[in-house]
């Protein structure tokens, strides 16, 4: 038995009971999880065992996703034997701006941006600070295969139309610039699942040059 999030943090209400979780050993990857759990309640309670001892525990990712079917996925994780995986409802994506909407919702004009692209792999690290870079790894974007060969998903990102996120994703959009985008569940009051199925807020955005 664990759990998925950390002390300090609860599901928002609109994605409790709705995301699924597998376990999988590096070695035969994720198409042969060794466990798959629809983890309960605002914690994200896993009433399941993993099938694996300690000495795997290096060996072993946690893949957070939407529903039983992982789309879109949300969140490669280390596994952490003690109970609690510690995640705080937050996502780093590597991908392309295929589209921007902008709407009024609930008195707010709020952009919503798609991206379609992949979750980061576990070595990739945030700014800041960058790694120091090295030859074929110029933006610090490590190749974690086979998180890497994963296909291409869909997400959708929200942002208040006057933000300065909202002028850096046009300007990817129009230069056809990959880009890291950091997002977070978005809270149950704002009401943005009646929106878009999934709604992330989007807390970060880095553009990447060609």
């Amino acid at each position: 038995m664990f759990t998925l999030t950390s002390f300090s943090y609860n599901l928002p209400p609109w994605a409790v009971n709705r995301l699924g979780l597998i376990i999988w050993n590096r070695d035969s990857g994720p198409q042969s999880p060794l466990l798959r759990v629809a983890p309960l309640g605002p914690t994200g309670r896993c009433d399941q065992n993993v099938p694996a001892g300690p000495s795997d525990a290096d060996r072993l990712v946690v893949t957070i996703g939407w529903g039983a079917s992982l789309e879109p996925v949300l969140a490669h994780l280390p596994w952490k034997w003690g109970g609690r995986l510690d995640w705080n409802g937050t996502t780093t994506l590597i991908g392309y701006v295929e589209q921007l909407h902008l709407q009024e919702w609930a008195g707010l004009s709020l952009l919503v941006l798609e991206l379609v692209g992949h979750v980061a792999p576990i070595t990739y690290r945030r700014l800041p600070p960058l790694p120091a870079p090295v030859v074929g790894d110029r933006h610090g974007l490590h190749t974690d295969r086979p998180l890497e060969d994963s296909p291409e998903q869909v997400y959708y990102l929200l942002a208040e139309a006057e933000s300065p996120l909202a002028t850096l994703a046009q300007d990817a959009l129009v230069s056809s610039l990959r880009v890291v985008a950091t997002a977070s569940l978005g809270p149950g009051a704002g009401g943005w699942h009646e929106l878009v199925n999934l709604p992330l807020t989007l807390d970060g955005l880095t553009l990447i040059g060609p």
